[in-house]
């Protein structure tokens, strides 16, 4: 059943998934100096061409796979930005902001975004004169496009769900990244150093929100407002590695950017994969919904594979994003010593945290939704549905597959005929770090994933071996488990509140984290009593009282960001 679009018109999906996929075949032929049939009409100040415009390849797969008409209509703007000039670009992602506001109080919300967008168009045209401002420009534009926001609220006003719009929205917000001109060298390094902070923090707020998300939908939100987060802190590399002229970096750089828009290709995964689940088992709230591990075990396991690949584990494409990630910042100019060694090892501890609160989300939504236990008898009744479906959905997960194992053929892709790569460099399949010293090898790291998966499961074969006759369960005078509860008690499964818990019992006893905490809030409080006894009562009841520990944390590190951005770089 096409949703969305009415009875006389679902030949017209059909034909508009046609469509995209010849501008997605067209796209690379020219990329890759192929020349079209009556050449391409040139309209100076309408139509630009540039590296940029292999974006239609991620685009077309996303538009081919979307199902209602606001993923299409986000689809059309995103072209629009992709293929257009500044004024047609602008106007494009404007259009995308409209695709995304479903209320007049989102529509407020981007009131902001679409200024900026207008001052972004203004700009362009003469950017000689304000190019010290159109990053700032450019950072208030793709807010909204990209979910980036400093806000902790998880609630349904304050955190969208996910649909296929959000992907198209990414991808308009990476071509207006892309196509950002060169502006001096202090206000592309002072840029690209307030980027990388912004980016951090960003990284750190959609973590949290993904692990705080009350459904599968927002928790997806939360993991591609990270992923929007890199796109920022990449945007601030390339910046930096342009300020500096370090060709290197600046290379890895756009490679690296390269694979987050393959990156993209998970969430289109997720999003198809949710969109058969809602209708086979109901809403999608983590307070309701549990067991589709058991119940939907192929549609589920195509789940897992978008989540492994946007959490950031190997051998999947996330990890390949985080190692070349943190190589580049280890790349980046620093003075010697501890003075300067500091601020970079603050930055990758940042990263790290936003990235162990990523795993928390990815081990949360996995042991409620996928592990769990039904809640609801819409729910316990799901199960997988039919296959003409499932291969709608697993075509949507072949292109990350694929792209996971050789990402060296995606930037070879990508790059085309004016790149490093092009049809020659289809035989490079790892990654180089900027200075040439490391390489990834993924296909060798899936081949390895692959085997102890392997030995995993023969020797899970030969310890689980069914017995040659029934064997009743000895219930212990309890009365059976009813026929809707398929997963046992429910006393003992994993419930939407405590999959952090479970984690914490593997590590500590449940006694010995409480004597902990106790011990811990004791010293906490003797050392505030030492820190207002040294700086006076009148400073200890004006700010000591009234400032959270974890507010402290987070000056620090933007304290110690900022140090990274405003300090000289030469």
């Amino acid at each position: 059943m096409c949703v969305g679009l009415p009875r006389q018109a679902r030949w017209a999906r059909p034909a508009l998934a046609a469509g995209w996929l010849v501008v997605c075949g067209m796209a690379m032929a020219c990329s890759h100096g192929c020349a079209l049939p009556g050449g391409v009409v040139a309209w100076p100040g309408v139509f630009a061409g540039g590296p940029d415009v292999m974006l239609l390849v991620p685009l077309g797969l996303v538009a081919a796979l979307a199902r209602t008409p606001r993923d299409c209509s986000a689809s059309f703007g995103a072209a629009l930005v992709v293929i257009g000039g500044g004024i047609v670009s602008s106007i494009g992602a404007g259009w995308v902001l409209l695709a995304l506001c479903r209320t007049t109080q989102a529509g407020r919300r981007h009131a902001p975004d679409m200024m900026a967008l207008l001052l972004l168009a203004a700009g362009s045209r003469s950017p000689g004169q304000v190019d010290y401002l159109l990053p700032g420009l450019c950072w208030l534009a793709t807010r909204g496009l990209l979910g980036l926001s400093f806000s902790l609220r998880v609630a349904p006003r304050g955190l969208r769900p996910f649909h296929m719009a959000d992907i198209a929205a990414m991808i308009a917000a990476m071509s207006l990244w892309a196509r950002l001109p060169a502006g001096t060298a202090a206000a592309d390094m002072r840029w690209g150093g307030v980027l990388i902070v912004a980016g951090c923090l960003f990284y750190m707020t959609a973590s949290w929100r993904a692990l705080r998300a009350p459904d599968a939908r927002r928790v997806l939100t939360g993991l591609a407002g990270g992923t929007g987060a890199i796109i920022i802190t990449l945007a601030g590399l390339m910046l930096l590695a342009r300020a500096d002229d370090l060709p290197g970096m600046a290379a890895c750089a756009q490679r690296t950017y390269l694979l987050v828009a393959g990156l993209l290709l998970a969430g289109v995964l997720g999003a198809r994969a949710l969109d058969v689940m809602e209708r086979e088992a109901g809403a999608l709230s983590l307070g309701r919904l549990g067991g589709l591990g058991v119940l939907m075990p192929r549609l589920s396991a195509l789940f897992a594979l978008a989540l492994l690949a946007e959490s950031g584990l190997p051998p999947l494409l996330g990890f390949s994003i985080i190692w070349m990630l943190l190589r580049l910042l280890a790349s980046m100019p620093h003075a010697g010593g501890l003075a300067g060694e500091a601020p970079l090892l603050l930055a990758l501890a940042v990263l790290g945290v936003g990235w162990a609160v990523r795993m928390l989300a990815l081990v949360r939504i996995v042991a409620v939704m996928l592990c769990g236990r039904p809640r609801t008898p819409r729910g316990a009744g799901a199960a997988d549905p039919p296959a003409r479906e499932q291969w709608a959905v697993l075509v949507a997960g072949l292109p990350i597959v694929l792209v996971s194992i050789w990402p060296g053929w995606w930037l070879a892709l990508m790059q085309g005929a004016g790149g490093t790569g092009g049809w020659s460099g289809l035989a490079v399949v790892a990654l180089t770090s900027p200075d040439g010293g490391a390489a990834l090898h993924p296909p060798r790291l899936c081949l390895f994933v692959a085997l102890v998966g392997g030995v995993v499961a023969v020797v899970r074969w030969l310890a689980c071996r069914a017995p040659t006759r029934q064997v009743a369960g000895w219930q212990q005078g309890a009365p059976g488990v009813p026929p809707w509860m398929v997963f046992g008690d429910p006393l003992t499964q994993v419930g939407p509140g405590n999959p952090a818990r479970m984690l914490l019992d593997l590590v500590a006893a449940a006694p010995a984290r409480q004597y902990f905490v106790r011990d811990y809030a004791h010293g906490l409080r003797l050392a505030r009593r030492l820190v207002r006894v040294g700086a006076g009562r009148v400073a200890g009841a004006a700010c000591w009282r009234r400032v959270p520990g974890p507010v402290v944390l987070l000056a620090a590190c933007v304290g110690a960001l900022m140090f990274i951005a405003w300090r000289g770089q030469g």
